[in-house]
């Protein structure tokens, strides 16, 4: 249930996109179905190239999770993640992010500048075997399927994606130059691991109408499910501006 202040700052203050405060939140049971890959080194170069973010090398974390049980906003994720480094400090930079509520997608993209965008996305499990998958316009363009397998997670050295390190532009209304910010988030913290199983992925990636997805040319090292309580609380929970141009 939307919580509306007299003071809100979520458009449009008479009926807010997203619950105000947003944090703190949680999702119990927490379901993600990730894939971790090679991908290709010029496009993600390509990518960093007008960010204010430094090359680290071009591994991705691609996940489907479930944050259905949410008690603010109920919704799916779909995400690719890769690290970078911004003045010494090692994080993880969403390149692309997709979620299935307006607004999970709001709250995301206003408070921390996550790049969310809308599509439909599901997450099964059937026989032991999970299957994840994003769509847009009935094209699923990101689809990723794991079966148990005895062999471990891929473990990467120099391979990390939190804290998230995101950039948000605020863009000026007249048309002059926009503010950008480097905001730092990590909620890794409060999250309570229940279990992590290693699985044989398989994954499907195309582009979209906007997003070149397939060049990024993904080559599968490993991947598994993991199972938990997801906590944004009031200490982890907001985001903090580290950078502004």
């Amino acid at each position: 249930m939307f919580v509306l202040k007299k003071t809100t700052t979520s458009m449009p203050i008479h009926s807010p996109a997203f619950p105000d405060p947003f944090v703190p939140y949680e999702s119990p049971d927490y379901v993600s179905l990730y894939a971790i890959v090679e991908i290709d080194e010029h496009e993600v170069k390509r990518i960093l190239a007008p960010t204010e973010f430094d090359y680290v090398n071009n591994y991705a974390v691609i996940s489907i999770t479930d944050f259905s049980n949410c008690n603010k906003i109920p919704y799916m994720d779909c995400a690719i993640v890769i690290p970078v480094q911004f003045e010494g400090k090692y994080g993880g930079y969403y390149i692309y992010e997709y979620e299935n509520n307006d607004a999970a997608i709001a709250a995301g993209r206003e408070l921390w500048g996550y790049p969310k965008k809308y599509a439909d996305i599901t997450l099964n499990k059937n026989n032991g075997i999970y299957t994840g998958y994003a769509k847009k316009n009935d094209k699923v363009f990101l689809e990723i399927e794991g079966a148990k397998t005895s062999n471990n997670t891929t473990q990467l050295e120099e391979f990390t994606v939190t804290p998230h390190l995101n950039i948000r532009t605020i863009l000026d209304p007249s048309g002059g130059k926009p503010i950008r910010q480097i905001i730092e988030r990590d909620t890794s913290p409060d999250f309570v691991l229940k279990e992590e199983i290693s699985l044989d992925i398989k994954l499907n990636i195309q582009s979209t109408q906007f997003e070149p997805l397939k060049r990024l040319n993904p080559k599968v090292l490993g991947g598994g499910v993991i199972k938990g309580d997801f906590y944004a609380t009031e200490e982890n929970g907001w985001g903090e501006i580290i950078s502004e141009s």
